[in-house]
């Protein structure tokens, strides 16, 4: 199974944090853990010994995708709503 066939609504449900106040930060939050277990199963498939040169193009294809799906994910509203979650909290 190739990481792209990976039902990612369900996952999505699956990595919410149940902590987390804000549901737009649990949401943005638990699409980021998806995708970050999307790279490591890249990561894994590209260890594998016999691959072939298509199937090596076609890992780092996605991987790159998932890539620049993570930059742009990182971004100011990301870590405003993690800023305002901290200030939130009450130690």
């Amino acid at each position: 199974m190739q990481a792209t066939d990976l039902p990612i609504n369900g996952l999505v449900v699956n990595y919410r944090p149940a902590s987390i106040a804000s549901p737009t930060l649990g949401t943005l939050i638990a699409e980021l853990g998806v995708e970050c277990q999307r790279v490591l199963m890249l990561l894994h498939q590209l260890q594998l010994p016999s691959l072939s040169d298509r199937q090596k193009a076609d890992l780092l294809a996605e991987l790159n995708t998932s890539i620049i799906h993570l930059q742009s994910h990182c971004d100011d509203e990301l870590q405003e709503l993690i800023a305002d979650e901290l200030e939130s909290i009450d130690p």
